[in-house]
């Protein structure tokens, strides 16, 4: 006869219990776990397809890509890029130029239906590795980039080990707990199933812990409470950076159209001026002086006009085409004194002395045009604004690698709360005296950019005694 083996209420309710809430945990860490993974997944794949975006944007552009242009936009030695028609026809990779037809591979079939894909862990016939792939889809091209599928990308997409134990050893503590409480788990029940309710629901910031039974039940149910909150506050925090990634994402798109609408509000002022100019001296019956200050005006609207077109250029070649800029030396003693001698040209009510204390040949390998447009901005700046009577520039130290400069006036300088933001692109602390002294508000930009070209570091600050200070280094 089979050996029945009978157990009593207590050990059946724990076993009951146990197996249930081992079941619960398994399923919880289960699916924490691949959500983790995922996460990490979807973070890698949209840092690929950054660059896929890039390198798109880039051969749509000249419709050539080489090595060391790939390096310059990549600065990463394991990162694999290939270019693939719609066809499957490989255009290029960067680390085999004679690749077979690619239109059979998962994450290029996924570009061509959904714009993007990807594909976690693929073996690679060209070079016998894993990769992991990301694929984005252009007009008549997909630009796919890969990273090697090594034991240090495993570690990085795998889950929280660590949480995973914590997890378990936690449960096994529960569990142990449950055994020599079980005889009184009746008189907590209610109390747990309206847990139970509000957790079911989402919200248990509510439940009042203080109504648990003062047990070992209580205790237990204290610790559940308390680990839930806790894992569902890591899900939460997860889920905020992932939110405070797309919005700074979000926020990249948002200043380039910013940009451009400020460009296009920018031109709007001087070309309506021109306009209303010539249109009002096809007008016979002007009189001279009248059609001279209407030249005069259409005049200064063009030369606003012609500057706004000027420094537009020139930032947006700065940031988004340094490597087109020429590098040479740059005497900075001599490219000040060319500044100093035209302002000496100017007319008295625009002319303030300038106070030099800069040695010599202080020569820095750089951008000529960049560094004359860091001093230049910065004096006609202070000519145009501080309403002082003094500019002063110095050099104040000198180290290995690099020159410290400082420019500042003895004019009136700026309210503390404009300070953090005049290096922005068409910020304005009096835009109506600004478009009046003809300034495209694209000055201290364009210094704050050409400093960072010459891998220096800028601040502006108000002087204790007057005026408005801007200390910076220039890179030898």
């Amino acid at each position: 006869m089979a050996l029945k083996i009978k157990f009593n209420y207590r050990t059946k309710l724990f076993l009951i219990v146990n197996v249930f809430f081992w079941l619960l945990v398994v399923a919880f860490i289960t699916i924490q776990y691949t959500r983790e993974r995922d996460y990490k997944v979807s973070l890698l794949d949209t840092r690929l397809q950054v660059y896929n975006d890039i390198i798109l944007k880039k051969y749509q552009e000249d419709r050539n890509l080489s090595d060391p242009i790939i390096d310059q936009i990549l600065r990463d030695d394991d990162l694999r890029v290939t270019i693939i028609d719609h066809s499957g026809n490989v255009l290029y990779d960067s680390y085999d130029k004679n690749l077979e037809n690619h239109k059979d591979r998962p994450e290029f079939q996924k570009a061509l239906k959904d714009g993007r894909g990807n594909m976690i862990r693929r073996f690679s016939e060209t070079d016998k590795r894993y990769y992991f792939y990301s694929a984005t889809s252009g007009v008549g091209i997909v630009v796919r980039t890969a990273l090697p599928y090594d034991l240090e990308l495993r570690s990085v997409l795998q889950g929280d080990m660590n949480y995973i134990w914590v997890v378990l050893g936690i449960t096994v503590i529960i569990n142990i707990i449950l055994y020599f409480a079980i005889n009184r788990f009746s008189l907590g029940v209610s109390n747990l199933r309206e847990f139970a309710r509000q957790a079911k629901n989402g919200d248990i910031r509510n439940f009042d812990t203080s109504e648990l039974p003062d047990d070992e039940l209580g205790d237990v149910s204290t610790v559940i409470i308390n680990m839930y909150k806790e894992l569902k506050e890591v899900a939460e925090e997860r889920d905020k950076s992932l939110e405070e990634a797309l919005h700074e994402e979000r926020e990249k798109i948002r200043i380039k159209h910013q940009l451009t609408s400020n460009i296009n509000h920018e031109l709007k002022t001087p070309v309506q001026a021109i306009r209303g100019c010539f249109e009002t001296l096809l007008d016979n019956n002007l009189n001279e002086e009248m059609r001279k200050k209407l030249l005069e005006t259409g005049y200064n609207n063009t030369m606003r006009l012609n500057n706004l077109l000027q420094d537009v250029t020139l930032i947006t070649r700065i940031t988004d085409a340094k490597d087109t800029l020429e590098v040479d030396d740059v005497d900075i003693s001599k490219v000040i004194k060319d500044i100093c001698d035209e302002v000496d040209t100017y007319s008295i009510e625009k002319k303030m002395r300038i106070n030099v204390d800069v040695p010599e040949n202080v020569i820095i390998k750089g951008n000529k045009q960049l560094v004359d447009a860091i001093f230049r901005n910065l004096v006609n700046n202070a000519i145009a604004y501080s309403g002082g009577r003094d500019i002063f520039i110095s050099m104040t130290k000198e180290t290995d690698k690099e020159y410290w400069f400082d420019v500042y006036d003895n004019g009136t300088g700026v309210e503390d709360k404009h300070l953090s933001r005049i290096f922005e692109r068409f910020y304005r602390i009096d835009s109506g005296r600004s478009r009046k002294n003809g300034g495209t508000g694209l000055g201290l930009s364009i210094v704050r950019n050409a400093v960072l070209f010459h891998n220096g570091v800028i601040r502006a600050c108000n002087r204790k005694s007057a005026g408005l200070e801007f200390i910076f280094s220039l890179h030898k």
